[in-house]
């Protein structure tokens, strides 16, 4: 009977341990990148409004697009809503929201701030 308990808890542990170790990774787009070491300069940047950069990128088109692994999504109501870090005013999405959208289609004019002082996003034209 203790055998089977101890292993009973054995089992329950490792199989919270496999499922608690498989975060899902959130897709960015960041241009084209062509190695590990270009992704090692690109990822981290793309990512810096996602919760950073998990390390693993992929290739959507060879040469065109590549998209970054981020650890968290995009924070606004919508597909096309990209985290852009904190908006202050009009003129401020006039300046982020261009670049925050480069690789979606361009900017569609609308911003929201999800977190006062913290994050904001743009809506970029092309959803996911």
């Amino acid at each position: 009977m203790k055998k089977v308990l101890v292993l009973l808890i054995s089992m329950t542990f490792f199989a919270g341990f496999l499922l608690c170790g498989s975060a899902q990774a959130f897709n960015i787009r960041s241009g084209p990148i062509s190695n590990d070491q270009d992704a090692r300069t690109k990822c981290p940047d793309t990512c810096k409004w996602y919760g950073g950069w998990n390390g693993k990128w992929s290739v959507k088109t060879e040469g065109q697009m590549a998209w970054c692994d981020c650890n968290n999504p995009p924070q606004g109501n919508g597909q096309n809503d990209k985290n852009a870090g904190p908006i202050w005013n009009q003129i401020d999405a006039n300046k982020k929201c261009p670049g925050v959208c480069k690789w979606y289609g361009g900017w569609n004019g609308n911003w929201l701030t999800t977190t006062p002082g913290q994050m904001s996003v743009c809506g970029c034209n092309e959803q996911d």
